[in-house]
């Protein structure tokens, strides 16, 4: 997975940029390496900054955004956030894979009905 790191009205630093690899390196075993995963970081405004991430995978895009006064605390909660909707996609699908796999086609309904008789 390809990292984005933009920092709006402030410096994103050597620090800042090893941590969210780190913590995005979580996320890459969901997704393919071409996979670009944006990071923006916004100056402090009130005594906290806010921190968005954003994946566009396929035909979906998995956003996370957190307002905090600790950017590197905000960094698990906001890869906790994009799992969750990964699991929840994942869920779904496995779901609608199980109900196509279990329910037969009307046409083969009818065919057992004749071959039952």
């Amino acid at each position: 997975m390809k990292l984005d790191l933009t920092g709006l009205r402030i410096e994103v630093t050597d620090g800042i940029r090893g941590y969210v690899e780190k913590k995005v390196e979580k996320l890459a075993k969901f997704f393919d390496e071409d996979t670009i995963c944006h990071v923006t970081f916004t100056d402090v405004v009130k005594g906290k900054q806010h921190v968005d991430i954003r994946i566009e995978y396929k035909s979906r895009t998995y956003m996370a955004e957190i307002d905090t006064p600790d950017l590197y605390n905000s960094m698990d909660d906001l890869v906790s956030k994009i799992e969750g909707q990964i699991r929840k996609d994942k869920a779904i699908a496995d779901k609608k894979r199980k109900e196509k796999i279990e329910q037969p086609e009307p046409e083969d309904v009818e065919a057992l009905l004749d071959e039952e008789e």
